[in-house]
């Protein structure tokens, strides 16, 4: 292992996520009266150049070889250095006191999860500084398709290309469907998000927005991360063309970018290269519509009114369909804004956007979730074992649109589906050792961090009748109030869904340390 050429590109990431902090920290000299936060992001940013000094000293007479190990090395360190770093300004201006709760809220940014701990015996969204709810939104939009400029600006510089670390971070189909293969077209790529990032800021201000809830609203949708300024989320504003604003950039969010990218470059023509994510996109699209269908029916037929701050009434058939639009498409692609609350919805209901949050949006996406194509594989695959046992002497490839599945790509899906399972089955179990969370609450809150989506499932029962059901997880609720020891794991479980867990799993084994 090249621990010093490990740390001195280790020193360019920690770079990467320190001077941004200039950003919000220019936000908080210009808000006057909160200069509370000033010194903080200016305490931070020392601390991180600090850091990326030393790792750069530290590395700088190592020897060049680079290979797979030291790659999953950085790629699964660079993501716990940066949330330290990113925790910082939240537990110094006193946002967040509490270490455990900023180190969950950065991580939770980081990975585009959008869960948050503000709420509940913290404080709420709303009460906190411009400058610290913008370094929020930054964080989930770098977490998203910003850490391209990494790997376009960075690795060059020292003869590592983009293409060996970013592949080991999605478990794909080939290299040339779901990983970028060069540098000038992950630079179209961060171009592109810059673009449709700002287009979003237009239509949000369009809408009704606020110039500075516009920003940042745009920064997380795009991101698919979901944190947002208000503690409603976006059903906070009861306006209609912001929600429709925020479907259309969160689909975008779950489309494979480098299917937008083909498509864009060739003038919308098909082209053989992209059938594969031609097929998954279909699959995507079909699979919102029918959900937004069953949703919209199963609320329609049920006609009742939701209670609470903003009552919603399912009666109207719009009102259905406006809310089963926007939930289907917002926990189908891992943001985990919210227009209602869904926990009050028919079981029905419940199920089908459960289904969406197990499945995710694309591969190549800022979205989580297992992603849609691993899906149609796994499908393929129970399809043939079906028709093998009817006729055993088949002999038949397995194939998505014209492209055969190698049986090593077969075995990588199954592997990691089965990886899947277990860490949100061990996820369930620490969770559920909180006896205020009855089991609803726990497994859906272990499937939303290992896929990266943020809100829970669990209905929230008056203290009076009991112990179980007391912390709210849901759509308006929060993870503050959850025990120091269960955030942190869940602080893991984000990172290994982020990553697709083998790169960061591959850390916590003694024998990958070994030379």
């Amino acid at each position: 292992m090249n621990l010093g050429h490990v740390a001195r590109l280790l020193s360019g990431f920690v770079l990467f996520f320190t001077l941004p902090l200039a950003i919000p920290l220019g936000v908080s000299v210009s808000e006057g009266s909160q200069t509370a936060t000033t010194v903080p992001f200016a305490g931070s940013m020392a601390v991180g150049l600090t850091i990326a000094a030393l790792l750069w000293f530290a590395g700088r007479k190592s020897r060049k070889d680079f290979f797979r190990k030291e790659g999953l090395a950085m790629v699964g360190l660079a993501w716990f250095l940066a949330a330290a770093i990113a925790a910082m300004p939240f537990v110094w201006s006193g946002a967040i006191p509490s270490v455990v709760d900023a180190y969950f809220e950065a991580v939770s940014g980081l990975t585009t999860t959008g869960a948050t701990v503000l709420g509940g015996s913290n404080a709420k969204v709303e009460s906190l500084p411009q400058s610290v709810l913008l370094w929020r939104a930054m964080l989930q939009w770098m977490g998203g398709m910003g850490i391209i400029l990494v790997f376009v600006i960075l690795l060059p510089g020292v003869g590592v290309t983009g293409s060996r670390l970013l592949s080991t971070e999605q478990v794909g189909l080939s290299d040339k469907t779901v990983r970028p293969r060069m540098a000038g077209q992950a630079r179209r790529l961060f171009t592109l998000y810059i673009g449709l990032t700002s287009i979003a800021v237009g239509c949000y201000w369009v809408a009704g927005l606020p110039v500075f809830d516009a920003v940042c609203h745009s920064l997380t949708t795009l991101a698919t991360g979901g944190f947002s300024t208000n503690s409603l989320s976006i059903g906070g504003y009861e306006n209609l063309a912001v929600e429709l604003v925020a479907v259309v950039f969160m689909f975008i969010g779950g489309c494979n970018f480098l299917l937008i990218l083909g498509v864009l470059a060739r003038g919308g023509r098909a082209s053989s290269s992209t059938l594969v994510q031609r097929t998954e996109f279909r699959v995507y699209l079909g699979l919102t519509v029918l959900v937004t269908l069953g949703v919209t029916l199963s609320l329609w037929f049920s006609g009742q009114t939701l209670t609470g701050q903003a009552p919603h009434d399912y009666t109207s058939f719009g009102r259905c369909l406006r809310d089963a639009v926007f939930q289907t498409v917002s926990l189908l692609t891992g943001t985990g804004y919210c227009n209602a609350n869904y926990q009050q919805w028919p079981a029905i209901a419940l199920l089908l956007v459960f289904m969406c949050m197990l499945i995710g949006g694309c591969t190549g996406s800022t979205a989580g979730g297992f992603k849609v194509l691993r899906v149609v594989i796994c499908a393929k695959l129970a399809s043939h074992a079906l028709r093998s046992f009817v006729r055993p002497r088949m002999v038949e490839k397995l194939k998505v649109a014209e492209d055969v599945i190698p049986d090593r790509v077969v075995s990588a899906v199954l592997g990691l589906m089965v990886l899947w399972i277990g860490l949100i089955a061990a996820g369930t179990l620490v969770l559920g050792m909180d006896p205020r969370l009855d089991l609803v609450s726990a497994f859906t809150a272990s499937v939303s961090m290992m896929g990266c989506i943020g809100p829970a499932f669990g209905q929230v029962s008056p203290v009076a009748e009991g112990v179980v059901g007391s912390v709210d997880l849901g759509p308006h609720g929060g993870y503050g109030d959850l025990y120091p020891g269960a955030k942190m794991f869940m602080s893991l479980q984000m990172v290994l869904g982020r990553l697709e867990i083998l790169a960061p799993l591959a850390l916590l084994t003694p024998k990958f340390w070994k030379d």
